[in-house]
């Protein structure tokens, strides 16, 4: 195993909101479905990384040179709910959060606020830094994720809610690649 390369400045993981309700919008919080994320989740830790090529995209997610992106699950609320979904995905994702807390220990909480920044200055302008992929395309959708580092790889959890184009996604990075 290679030596543990320092990582980014974590900031404090921000306080926990209860997870007291879920609508008939997403229905995201049984057994079964909390189950199978965790599931993919421990793939995602030891699944090998494409060494190079291009970025591959199934309906489950994508994956390029040192990254798998996963998708966890979709919304189908209506555009008008769009609101609703988003605080629900959040929550889907806090509790998540709590059963990972228990098996890795706390997680970082990183804002990719400044990531997307960089990118849109150096795709309209040309200007500003490079942001690595993976974290070029998850910045332009999800602003912030749940971070812990597992033996050679990043374990990201985000929800994507920036593209209202989009649907509300609950989205799991592994990388090798160093948070921005």
């Amino acid at each position: 195993m290679p030596p543990s390369r320092p990582g980014p400045a974590l900031g404090p993981r921000p306080p926990r909101e209860p997870v007291a309700r879920l609508s008939a919008v997403t229905g995201l919080l049984d057994r079964m479905s909390t189950a199978r994320h965790l599931a993919t989740l421990e793939q995602l830790c030891v699944r090998p990384f494409l060494d190079e090529g291009p970025v591959r995209s199934a309906s489950d997610g994508t994956a390029g040179p040192g990254f798998h992106l996963a998708l966890l699950a979709a919304s189908q609320a209506p555009a008008g709910e769009r609101d609703t979904a988003a605080e629900e995905f959040g929550a889907l994702r806090e509790s998540l959060a709590v059963v990972l807390e228990q098996r890795w220990g706390p997680a970082g909480h990183v804002s990719l606020w400044s990531a997307f920044v960089r990118a849109e200055e150096a795709r309209i302008a040309g200007t500003g830094q490079v942001v690595e992929e993976p974290w070029r395309t998850l910045s332009a959708s999800v602003p912030d994720v749940l971070l812990w580092r597992r033996a050679d790889r990043w374990i990201a959890l985000g929800t994507a809610e920036r593209e209202t184009e989009q649907p509300v996604r609950l989205l799991a990075l592994a990388t090798a690649v160093d948070p921005p």
